[in-house]
C-alpha cells in the first residue's frame, strides 16, 4: 500500500507520512506486547492478530474496489494494521520455544528468521509486480486470502502455555515491562 501510495501520488511527504503509520503503532506499543503476550493465550493472539489485519485489509480493498479510498483512510487502517501485526510476530516468536526441541531450538530460530527475511524481501516485491497486473483491490485480497490459510492452518496447530509462576497482577505490568 505505501508503494502504491508512492507511486500514485509521487509525493515524498505521503510516503513519510504512509510509512510512519504502518510503523509507528509496533513501536509504541512493542513494549506492551511481549509481557500481554506472556500472559495470553498465544495461539489465539496470532489468530485474533491475523483476523484484525485481514479485516483492516478487506475494509481497504473495499474502499478501493468503490473508488473511495482517500489518504486519511489509508493512514488509518494503516495504523491499525500494524497494531494487529505488533501482537503476531511477538507471539510467533514466543511460541517457536514451547514448540520446538532444545536440540532443534538454533535451527528452527535461524529458519524461521530466514523465512521472515524473504517474506519481508519477497512480498513487497511481489506486491509492486502485482500493483502493476491487476487493480489494487485484488492485491490487498490476495493478502486476505494469505490471513484465512495462517489462521486456518493455526488451528491446527497446539501451542501449550507456559506456566506462570506466583499471581499476576496488573501493576506487575509495568514491572515486567521494565524488566
Amino acid at each position: 500500500v505505501i508503494f502504491w501510495m508512492s507511486l500514485k501520488t509521487g509525493s515524498a511527504e505521503v510516503l513519510a507520512l504512509a510509512s510512519v503509520a504502518g510503523l509507528l503503532p509496533q513501536l509504541v506499543l512493542g513494549p506492551f506486547t511481549g509481557v500481554l503476550i506472556d500472559r495470553w493465550d498465544r495461539k489465539r493472539i496470532m489468530i485474533g492478530a491475523d483476523i484484525f489485519v485481514a479485516a483492516c485489509t478487506a475494509v481497504l480493498a473495499g474502499l478501493f474496489f468503490l473508488g473511495r479510498a482517500r489518504l486519511g483512510h489509508v493512514y488509518v487502517l494503516l495504523s491499525l494494521r500494524s497494531a494487529g501485526s505488533a501482537f503476531h510476530w511477538p507471539a510467533l516468536q514466543a511460541s517457536i520455544p514451547l514448540l520446538v526441541p532444545e536440540t532443534a531450538l538454533l535451527r528452527v530460530a535461524g529458519a524461521n528468521q530466514v523465512l521472515h527475511s524473504i517474506a519481508t524481501i519477497l512480498g513487497p516485491a511481489l506486491a509492486a509486480l502485482l500493483i502493476n497486473l491487476v487493480d489494487m483491490t485484488w492485491v490487498l485480497l490476495s493478502d486476505v486470502a494469505g490471513a484465512a490459510v495462517a489462521c486456518g492452518a493455526l488451528l491446527f496447530v497446539r501451542i501449550p502455555r507456559p506456566e506462570r509462576k506466583g499471581e499476576v497482577r496488573s501493576p506487575a505490568l509495568f514491572r515486567e515491562m521494565k524488566e
